[in-house]
């Protein structure tokens, strides 16, 4: 068998144990893809679910995304205490709302390179932006799927 359909039969495999149908567990205002953007920001060393439990009260408390550029950042270190990592991410949610704002308009860009170009986004970020918003084909890659792809070519 060639590392082609190797690969085919593992993704078929999957596909049958797991399904196709893809969903992201973060919530948002699809009407607001910024909610999306900053949760995944947020999602970093953390659950979606802790994610979701603070993005809920947090989201109410900054309706839109001026809200977030000008929100003061020790108050909104206190709304994502328990997050973890929240003084970096406080930093850069709120720079990104601005950038957002400043450069692009408040429209989240499509583009790889302009997402990554806001603080706080790497390339998994973008590529969830990518494929959520606006159904991009995107490979998210985190330190698990490195973990585990590194190791199965060990082996």
């Amino acid at each position: 068998m060639t590392k082609k359909q190797r690969a085919a039969e593992v993704c078929r495999l999957l596909n049958k144990e797991y399904g196709t149908d893809l969903r992201c567990y973060l919530e948002y205002d699809p009407e607001k893809p910024w909610q999306l953007l900053f949760a995944t920001i947020l999602s970093a060393q953390c659950t979606d679910e802790r994610v979701n439990i603070v993005t809920r009260e947090l989201f109410k408390k900054y309706p839109t995304l001026e809200a977030v550029a000008a929100a003061d950042i020790a108050e909104f270190e206190k709304d994502i205490y328990s997050i973890g990592f929240y003084r970096n991410k406080a930093k850069n949610i709120i720079s990104c709302a601005k950038a957002l704002i400043e450069d692009f308009d408040g429209q989240v860009p499509s583009d790889i390179d302009e997402l990554t170009s806001l603080p706080g986004v790497g390339r998994k970020t973008a590529n969830v932006i990518r494929g959520n918003i606006f159904g991009i084909n995107s490979i998210v890659v985190d330190t698990h799927v490195k973990r585990v792809s590194s190791w199965s070519h060990k082996g």
